[in-house]
Order: C-alpha cells, then sequence, then structure tokens
C-alpha cells in the first residue's frame, strides 16, 4: 500500500538529517533518547529520513499522511538549514515545529533560549509551549533566521569542504580563505528601498536579518524577538583593508551600532536592486539559493508554530 494509505497513528514525527554538524557524534543514539522521552509522556512517535522527505514524493507524501492522521508536532534533529527546509513543508499547517540542534551555529535554537546540549535539548521536547514566529521570504523564498549576500556565500562553501577536518585544521585554511577572498572579492553598488526610504550601499555583504539584530558581545548575532514583523538590513560599508581588525572587534564586542561603517537598518519590506539585473547566490539559514535580483523582502508575522522550552 501506498505511504497515504497505510499510516500508523502518531502524535509526533521525528526527522534527523545524520549529516548534520554535531549528527556523526550521537549517532542513532539521539533520536532513540528523543523517542523514549516523548514515549515517556505519552506521545507515540515515527521517524522519517531527511533529505528523502523533502526530496523524494512518496516520503514527502508519507510526512502530510501522518499530519493529516493527526500527529501534533514535528521535532527535527539539525541544523538551521535543516529546520528551514521542514518549516517549508509545514507551513500553513498548525503544526509545531521542535528543534534538537545539530548545527554549527544553531541560531533559531539560541534566539527563544533552547537548550544547546543536544542531549538537554532532547529531553524537554516533551514539556513544551508552542510559540508563532516570523517567517520571512527573499522573492517568495522562506529563511528563519538570516539571508546572507555576497562574500559570506564564498566563505560558506569553504567551510563545507572543510567541515569533518578538525576545528585546528580548519581554522588557518578558513583565515587563509577570508583573506584571499578580502583581496580579490568587488565591492558592489546596491540601491534599496526600506520601507518607503530609499537608500544606497557599497559593500562586499549584505545581509537581512528575519527580526532585528540586537546589539551584544559574542560570535554569533542575537535576536531577542522572533515575532515583531519586522527585518534588520546589514552591510559594512567600503573601506580600507587595514581597518578590518578593528572592525572585526567592533562587530564581536558588540558595539557596531556605534560604527560609521556598518550600516544598519530596521524595516518591514526591503528591496534591493543591483545595476543590472543579475542572478546571485544566497545564503538562506545556511542554505544556497539561487535567485534573480531585484531581491524583494517581506514577513509572514507568526505564520509558523514553534516548540520552545516549558517556562513553568
Amino acid at each position: 500500500m501506498t505511504p497515504a494509505t497505510s499510516v500508523v497513528t502518531a502524535a509526533a514525527i521525528i526527522i534527523a538529517n545524520a549529516r548534520a554538524g554535531q549528527a556523526e557524534r550521537h549517532g542513532d543514539s539521539l533520536a532513540v533518547q528523543l523517542t523514549q522521552h516523548l514515549q515517556a509522556a505519552g506521545l507515540a512517535s515515527i521517524a522519517l529520513p531527511f533529505p528523502a522527505v523533502a526530496t523524494d514524493p512518496e516520503q514527502r507524501a508519507a510526512l502530510f499522511s501522518h499530519l493529516d492522521a493527526g500527529a501534533r508536532r514535528v521535532v527535527v534533529l539539525g541544523g538551521d538549514g535543516t529546520v528551514r527546509t521542514i518549516a517549508r513543508l509545514l507551513l500553513g499547517r498548525p503544526v509545531p515545529i521542535g528543534i534538537v540542534p545539530l548545527g554549527t551555529a544553531n541560531l533559531l535554537a539560541r534566539d527563544p533560549g533552547l537548550p544547546l546540549a543536544p542531549t538537554q535539548a532532547a529531553a524537554v521536547q516533551a514539556s513544551t509551549r508552542v510559540h508563532h514566529i516570523d517567517v520571512a521570504r527573499c522573492n517568495g523564498e522562506p529563511f528563519l533566521c538570516a539571508a546572507l549576500f555576497g562574500m559570506a556565500t564564498d566563505l560558506a562553501r569553504a567551510r563545507e569542504a572543510a567541515r569533518g577536518i578538525g576545528t585546528w585544521r580548519m581554522l588557518p585554511r578558513m583565515l587563509r580563505k577570508a583573506y584571499w577572498i578580502l583581496k580579490r572579492y568587488p565591492f558592489h553598488s546596491v540601491r534599496l528601498r526600506l520601507d518607503d526610504a530609499p537608500a544606497t550601499l557599497r559593500t562586499r555583504a549584505l545581509m537581512v536579518s528575519n527580526n532585528p539584530l540586537q546589539p551584544q558581545a559574542g560570535l554569533h548575532p542575537v535576536r531577542t524577538a522572533l515575532n515583531t514583523g519586522r527585518l534588520g538590513v546589514y552591510g559594512v560599508r567600503e573601506g580600507p583593508l587595514y581597518d578590518l581588525p578593528r572592525l572585526a572587534l567592533t562587530l564581536l564586542a558588540g558595539t557596531w551600532p556605534r560604527e560609521p561603517r556598518v550600516f544598519h537598518r530596521v524595516c518591514e519590506r526591503a528591496h534591493i536592486h543591483t545595476s543590472r539585473p543579475l542572478r546571485t547566490t544566497a545564503l538562506l539559514d545556511g542554505e544556497r539559493v539561487q535567485l534573480q535580483t531585484p531581491l524583494r523582502f517581506d514577513t509572514l508575522i507568526g505564520a509558523l508554530p514553534m516548540l520552545v522550552a516549558d517556562a513553568g
């Protein structure tokens, strides 16, 4: 029988990305622990494979069949890109998504204060509450954290190529790659319309975040709210190469709002135009997507139900 007609009733669907950054060290044990925690709370679960659940029509049909049969939550074991992929499939449905973070940055888990240790995140999935968060879109493509353009996409390719070789071997490779890109990557002039306000910027990289970033010291950007219906637009203005170490320290210290070279605006809608239409590679929550300029951003306010740790 097809998946659509043979469905085992399950309250929870578990989707694990075996290729996520931290997945290898846990193997299958994390999914087993999650299953046990859910079962102890009276939630029967079923596992579906990733990425087949998004790319294979039969597995996708199985997902929708379980949702139609009454599944009440989907728990994703993976990074921000994995969560985005599954969130695209769930948009428009009232089924909340839970996260056991296994990626590199795990931004979507950090912002609402979810446990970043995978075993702890698995343990709390049975005692969560639903919080509705915004879904941002670029030319109709949804993202939950940020869209990156320009130099950042080349650095991400280098990071992917070096994955698995260890931090201490990866770091010098990434520094060499970053220096090479900085010397050769051109500045681009872009025209922006943020709500009704025009702006121009000459930069190597541009970021649009789903909800604004807050100035705070640290390696990872922070969003204190995920349901404001607003976007944050950020870029680094053109300047000398020798100034980059100072600028990097400014970003890490969280004092970038006072830095003249940092462009930052908050808006509800954003349009980004280039001098001529071009096809560009974007990173949407770390996933490469091909887009055509002009780039148009908007927000679906509170469109995605998300499971967060129960404050009680």
